[in-house]
């Protein structure tokens, strides 16, 4: 979406498990984002199967800052499945 000198943009990150479990986990992750600032970003620890709506992480368990996602040690579960994230920057013109 443009509006404005503001550019919108999202990137949507998941890792695609058809029955809904896999034998693959993170331990950890991090999404950093250059050049622009992030809105909004959700995790996931599991993504819609069969009807059922995806399943959010715990906000305890990652962290939102203007620039990156984050796990947060020690209470992240390693259950991730989609990261979402959307973001704006902002061009100037000369």
């Amino acid at each position: 979406n443009l509006w404005g000198n503001d550019i919108d943009f999202s990137v949507i990150f998941f890792h695609d498990r058809p029955q809904g479990k896999s034998y693959l986990f993170f331990t950890q992750f991090k999404a950093e984002i250059k050049g622009a600032k992030i809105e909004y970003a959700t995790a996931y620890s599991q993504t819609a199967v069969g009807g059922q709506r995806d399943v959010a992480l715990k906000e305890e368990e990652y962290s939102v800052s203007e620039s990156s996602v984050t796990h947060r040690e020690g209470t992240f579960h390693s259950e991730l499945s989609k990261l979402t994230v959307i973001g704006r920057t902002r061009h100037d013109e000369l």
